[in-house]
C-alpha cells in the first residue's frame, strides 16, 4: 500500500512543480509595479501623438468624470441629471436634453433644434385640433363635398319650369309681296317680346332618377370626407407618437454616448497604469464612435419627425415642434373585454368608406334609369305670351278680285283671293298687344333606331355591377384592417412586458458586468456588451410603448370610431 502510494506521489510531482510555476509567475506578474510596463507605453508614445480623445462637444472640464470613479457610480450619476430617463413598466418619462449632452453638427445650429428657428411645445390634444383645422388633404376634400353639394342642388331644379324670354325689335322699311298678289309698302318698326313657359311632364325618369343619382353622389362625398378625417386624424396621431418616440431614443442615445465616454475614461486610465491591454482601450473607443454616430443620425431622425409632423399640420416648417407631454405611457383607447366579432360589428356600423361604397352603388343603379330614358317619349307643357308692338292706326281694308277671265280659286293663295289693299286711315301711333298659346308636345325620338341608348343602358348595368363589387371589396378590406389592427395590438401589448422584463435583465447585466470589471473578474468586453444590450433593450422599450399607442390609434380607425374625443380620452371605448 505504501508503495502504491509512493509512486501516485512520483508521478505528480511534474504536475504539481508545473502548478506552482505558474502561480509564482502569476504572483511576479500582479507584483510588478507599473515602471514594469512604462517601455511599452513609451514605446507607442514614441510612434506618434496620441489620438485626441473622443468627446462630446460642449462638456466644460467640471462635467468630465474623475477617473477613478467607477462606472455603476457615473451610471448612477448620469441617471439623476436633468436629461435622465427613467423606465416604468407601462411608461418612459423623457426630460428635455441638455444641449451639452448633444453633438454640435454645425457651428451655426443648434444640436436640438439643427434648421429651426424657435420651437413650440405641443401635446396630441393642439396636434389633433390644428390637423382638423389646417389639413390640406382635409380642405380638398371638403371642396369635393361641397361640389358635389351643388351639383346635387342643379339637379333638383329639373323639376321646376324653364322660362324662356326675350326682347326683339326691327326696323323694317321697303316692300313685302304677300301672297295674296299684291305688294305692300312697309315703313314702320316692329317689336316682339315673347315669353314662353316649358314644364316637362315626363322625360323617360331621367329628371327624378338624375336627382337620385346626384343625392347618392353628395351622400359618398360626405362618407369620403368622413373618411379622410379619420385619416387626417390617425396620421396626425402617428406622426406625434412618432415625435415622442424619437424624443425617447434620443435620450437613450445621450445615455449610451456618457456610458460610452465614461468606460473610455476608465479604459485609458486602467491601460496608463498597466491594468489592461491597448485593445481594450480601442474596443472601448470603437463603442463611444458607434454610440455618437447613433446620436448624430438620432439627432437628424428627431427633427424629421418635427418636419413631418409640421408638414401634416400646415404648419411652418421652420418652427420645431416639441412634445409638451413628456410621459411616453401605454395609452388603451379601446376596452380590452370587446371581441374581435364585436368590433366587426362596429365597423360595419361606422365605417364612413362602407357607407360611401354603397352610395356610390344606389347612385349607379339610378343611372341605369338615366340612360334609359332617352328611349321612352318626351311629353312637355307650354304657355306662350307675346308682346307685339308696331305704329298703327285706324284702316279700312278693301277688297281686290283677280279680272283673270275662268279663273280658278284654289285656297286662300290662288289669283282669285280676295286681298286686302291695305290702306290706312286715320292718325297712327305705337300700340302695343298680347297674343297668348297654350298647348302641349309629344315627342319620341329613337336616336339610332335606339340602339346607342340600348348600349348605354348596358354599360351603366355593368357600371352598377362593379359598384357591388368595390362594396364587397371593400368589406373584405374593413375585416382585414380590424383582424390586424386588433392582432397588432395584442402583440404590442404583450411586447411592453417583455421588452420590460429585458430592460430589467439588461440593466442587472450591466451592473454585474461592471462589478465584475471593478473586481478585475471580468472584461472590458463584457462591460461593452452589457451596455448595447441594455440601450437595445431600452429602444425596444421606447418602441413597443409608441407601437402600442399606434395600434390602438388604428384599431379605432378601423372601426370607424376614431375622433378628436376617443383618441385623448382617458376611458377606453366600449360597445
Amino acid at each position: 500500500m505504501f508503495k502504491a502510494m509512493a509512486a501516485l506521489i512520483r508521478n505528480q510531482v511534474p504536475v504539481l512543480c508545473a502548478v506552482g510555476f505558474l502561480l509564482l509567475l502569476d504572483y511576479r506578474c500582479r507584483a510588478q509595479p507599473p515602471q514594469a510596463v512604462r517601455p511599452s507605453a513609451q514605446r507607442i508614445a514614441q510612434q506618434g501623438p496620441p489620438e485626441p480623445q473622443p468627446q462630446l462637444r460642449g462638456l466644460e472640464p467640471s462635467d468630465v468624470p474623475p477617473v477613478n470613479q467607477s462606472l455603476d457610480q457615473i451610471r448612477k450619476q448620469s441617471e439623476e441629471t436633468t436629461g435622465a430617463i427613467f423606465v416604468e413598466p407601462d411608461e418612459v418619462l423623457v426630460r428635455p436634453p441638455l444641449l451639452k449632452a448633444l453633438i454640435q453638427l454645425n457651428t451655426q445650429l443648434s444640436p436640438y433644434q439643427l434648421d429651426a428657428d424657435s420651437q413650440t411645445a405641443v401635446s396630441l390634444h393642439d396636434v389633433l385640433k390644428t390637423a382638423l383645422d389646417y389639413n390640406l388633404a382635409l380642405k380638398i376634400s371638403h371642396s369635393d363635398q361641397e361640389s358635389s353639394r351643388w351639383q346635387f342642388y342643379s339637379s333638383l331644379t329639373g323639376f321646376l319650369p324653364n322660362l324662356d324670354s326675350g326682347f326683339s325689335y326691327q326696323a323694317l322699311k321697303g316692300k313685302f309681296a304677300s301672297p295674296f298678289a299684291v305688294l305692300v309698302p312697309i315703313n314702320n318698326g316692329f317689336m316682339t317680346i315673347p315669353n314662353n313657359l316649358t314644364y316637362n311632364f315626363f322625360q323617360g325618369g331621367s329628371v327624378l332618377y338624375g336627382a337620385l343619382q346626384s343625392k347618392h353622389s353628395y351622400k359618398a362625398s360626405q362618407f369620403a370626407f368622413k373618411g379622410a378625417t379619420n385619416d387626417v386624424l390617425f396620421d396626425a396621431a402617428n406622426l406625434y407618437y412618432q415625435l415622442a418616440l424619437n424624443d425617447a431614443l434620443l435620450q437613450v442615445r445621450i445615455k449610451a454616448v456618457e456610458t460610452a465616454e465614461a468606460l473610455l475614461r476608465r479604459n485609458e486610465d486602467r491601460f496608463a497604469n498597466g491594468a489592461n491591454t491597448l485593445l481594450d482601450v480601442l474596443q472601448a473607443k470603437t463603442l463611444l464612435s458607434r454610440e455618437r454616430q447613433q446620436l448624430i443620425t438620432q439627432q437628424i431622425a428627431r427633427r424629421h419627425a418635427a418636419i413631418n409632423l409640421a408638414t401634416a399640420l400646415n404648419q411652418d416648417t421652420s418652427v420645431d415642434l416639441v412634445v409638451k407631454d413628456r410621459t411616453v405611457a401605454k395609452l388603451r383607447l379601446v376596452d380590452p373585454a370587446l371581441r374581435v366579432g364585436d368590433l366587426l360589428k362596429i365597423a360595419i356600423d361606422n365605417r364612413p368608406e362602407l357607407k360611401r361604397f354603397e352610395e356610390l352603388r344606389l347612385a349607379a343603379k339610378a343611372a341605369i334609369k338615366v340612360a334609359r330614358a332617352p328611349l321612352l317619349p318626351v311629353v312637355q307643357g307650354k304657355a306662350t305670351a307675346a308682346t307685339t308692338g308696331a305704329r298703327v292706326g285706324k284702316s279700312s281694308i278693301t277688297s281686290q278680285s283677280s279680272a283673270a277671265a275662268g279663273a280658278i280659286a284654289i285656297g286662300a293663295f290662288s289669283p282669285a283671293s280676295v286681298a286686302p289693299t291695305g290702306r290706312v286711315s286715320g292718325g297712327e301711333k305705337f300700340t302695343m298687344t298680347e297674343l297668348f298659346a297654350l298647348g302641349i308636345d309629344i315627342q319620341w325620338t329613337l336616336g339610332g333606331l335606339g340602339l346607342t341608348d340600348a348600349a348605354n343602358v348596358q354599360s351603366a348595368k355593368w357600371q352598377a355591377r362593379k359598384a357591388q363589387l368595390e362594396l364587397n371589396q371593400e368589406l373584405i378590406k374593413v375585416y382585414q384592417e380590424v383582424r390586424n389592427s386588433y392582432l397588432d395590438s395584442i402583440d404590442a401589448e404583450n411586447l411592453i412586458q417583455e421588452t420590460t422584463n429585458a430592460v430589467n435583465s439588461s440593466r442587472e447585466q450591466l451592473d454585474v458586468a461592471n462589478v465584475r470589471l471593478d473586481e478585475g473578474v471580468g472584461t472590458d468586453l463584457d462591460a461593452v456588451n452589457a451596455q448595447r444590450d441594455y440601450v437595445t433593450a431600452l429602444v425596444d422599450k421606447a418602441n413597443a410603448i409608441i407601437k402600442f399607442n399606434t395600434a390602438q390609434a388604428n384599431l379605432l380607425r378601423a372601426i370607424g370610431r376614431i375622433s378628436l374625443q376617443t383618441l385623448t380620452s382617458a376611458i377606453p371605448l366600449r360597445q
